[in-house]
């Protein structure tokens, strides 16, 4: 009986412990490690199931779609569940992703997760989901509701808009307006079965996306394409390197078109080298040449006795002017000039006396005004700022010489374009601009019209600048940019670039011109930019032909538009 009954203790003192130690474990389970408990639960029972919103589209100014979204799927396999590869790559290879061999071996070669195709067409991605629910796939492969961004126009818009990758913008708008175009994304809280498969239920929590907004652009494609073609012909012409065009819409500021040439088809983004993924316009600087001479010439009629400079004669019929060791000559014998035939002629050495007579304070101040040395601040990624000396340093004399003739500063041609635009516009600095709105839904959220930010010089000084520069259309060195029947105002460049091992080359050089149209009310400022053009040797020759075709296409442009409305 004693025996009995130590045997029930021992069995109750056994199944005390074990309860002890179940009441234990149930204490840490459910006080102590409650929540790591708990988020296990949830990730055995539960996923979560990100949802994108739509990417915000860009709008060109007259609504056409610069970007667009097409449905799609991706596919994904795990090799380590696939139960039968021959029939799965033979199922792939029917709905005409790859072949059976090539399929098989990437079965057998992968050993985790991977991804076997993107961007596969909507409809057909939906059709093999089913076939591969049928045939007890689904475990091993996952096809997901994915979108592919378009771009219509490639490379004709490639550097202001940019493109996508990994569901995230990397060059151009796309990149720098990409958490505007993301949106916010959304979530979805799914059951998970035993089997691991995931299913919607009505009871659990959804955050609905935020689709991202609109941006509607100021540009122009047809006036887009109409810069592309001509750059694209003149490069080829001229051998260059590369070259950029840029056109503003003189009354309000706005970029009606930014290309380079060569560019990139953002389709197809990792085909092309990656310096091509920006747009030169903002993000390369270099030195003007004589484009720059409008400071000068601005400097000399501001100052407070201009007759000193517009009154006398520039001789420079020796061809050079010498400081120190330093010539600095012309390229052509120009003998005695007035104060109009130094820019119409574009004699570095009448600068150069100019330069001796300008305040370094005042020259700073009118340069400063027209824009250079700081961003324009269109939203392009990577904007160069350029240099212009600051008065202490041009208080040197060879030092302000250099830079009166455009040598020894640097600028971006969208910040030589909006300081002609501030000539065309009597003296007032428009501010360029490339967005117009950026609109989430039917309501504009940001919007910008013309900006007139500062006056910079008195209109008689515009005027006159406007004479001389229509006369170096007329008869100086940008006579090949007249356009028959319209008033041409602008102003060539050349430039010599630095070698690697210090000094100006005799063999490179790049080549712009800036001019608008018409004289008495400007409408377009355009702006051209060739580099190192291996054929011609003058801006006169490479830049304003190109010039011209693009005014001339434009002035047809307008007429058949304005035919179409009447």
């Amino acid at each position: 009986m004693n025996q009995i009954r130590k045997r029930v203790q021992l069995l109750g003192g056994g199944l005390l412990f074990i309860w002890a130690g179940l009441l234990i474990k149930l204490f840490d389970v459910q006080i102590l490690h409650w929540r790591y408990y708990e988020r296990e639960a949830a990730r055995l029972h539960y996923s979560r199931l990100e949802l994108l919103g739509d990417r915000g589209k860009m709008y060109d100014r007259k609504g056409r779609l610069l970007t667009l979204n097409r449905s799609c799927c991706s596919i994904r396999i795990l090799p380590q569940w696939v139960r039968d590869k021959d029939t799965l790559a033979q199922i792939l290879a029917d709905f005409g992703l790859g072949n059976f061999s090539e399929n098989r071996r990437l079965l057998t070669e992968k050993r985790r997760l991977f991804w076997f195709r993107k961007y596969v067409d909507y409809q057909l991605g939906d059709s093999l989901r089913q076939i591969l629910v049928k045939r007890w796939f689904r475990n091993a492969t996952l096809i997901n509701d994915d979108y592919q961004r378009i771009y219509p126009y490639g490379e004709v818009c490639a550097d202001i808009v940019g493109f996508l990758g990994a569901e995230r913008g990397l060059a151009g708008l796309e990149w720098e307006f990409d958490s505007i175009l993301r949106g916010e994304p959304g979530w979805v809280m799914l059951q998970n079965d035993a089997f691991g498969y995931s299913y919607p239920y009505p009871s659990y929590p959804l955050k609905e996306p935020v689709p991202g907004a609109d941006i509607h652009l100021t540009i122009d494609v047809d006036v887009q394409r109409i810069c592309y073609q001509a750059l694209e012909s003149q490069v080829v012409n001229t051998q260059a390197k590369q070259g950029t065009a840029l056109v503003l819409d003189a009354k309000t500021g706005a970029i009606l078109a930014m290309v380079d040439y060569p560019g990139y088809d953002p389709n197809r983004f990792g085909d092309y080298p990656k310096e091509r993924y920006k747009s030169n316009a903002v993000s390369d600087q270099f030195e003007p040449g004589s484009s720059f001479k409008i400071v000068i010439c601005a400097a000399a009629l501001e100052d407070s006795h201009p007759e000193r400079f517009t009154e006398r004669v520039y001789d420079v019929s020796s061809g050079y002017i010498q400081i120190g060791n330093k010539k600095i000559k012309d390229v052509h014998p120009n003998g005695i000039l007035s104060f109009d035939s130094v820019f119409i002629k574009s004699s570095n050495p009448a600068c150069v006396m100019m330069s001796f007579e300008v305040s370094p304070e005042f020259y700073y101040q009118i340069a400063r005004g027209f824009g250079f040395g700081e961003q324009v601040g269109v939203g392009l990624p990577n904007e160069v700022v350029g240099g212009i000396d600051p008065p202490r340093l041009l208080r040197n004399r060879l030092r302000f010489a250099t830079v009166s003739f455009g040598q020894g500063v640097t600028v971006n041609l969208l910040q030589l374009a909006a300081a002609y635009l501030c000539i065309a516009n009597n003296g007032v600095y428009l501010k360029p601009y490339l967005i117009q709105s950026v609109r989430q839904g039917k309501q504009d959220v940001f919007r910008v019209e013309r900006v007139a930010s500062r006056r910079v010089l008195k209109e008689e000084t515009a005027r006159r600048m406007k004479d001389i520069l229509e006369r170096v259309v007329l008869h100086g060195t940008g006579v090949l940019a007249g356009i028959p029947g319209v008033s041409v105002c602008g102003k060539t460049g050349t430039a010599q670039k630095i070698e690697p091992w210090g000094g100006y080359s005799d063999t490179r050089s790049l080549m712009t011109f800036v001019g608008f149209f018409p004289k008495e009310e400007p409408r377009y400022v355009i702006a051209v930019m060739l580099d190192e053009p291996r054929t011609v040797r003058f801006a006169g020759s490479a830049v304003c032909p190109v010039f011209r075709q693009i005014g001339e296409q434009i002035m047809i442009m307008e007429k058949i538009e304005a035919l179409a409305w009447e």
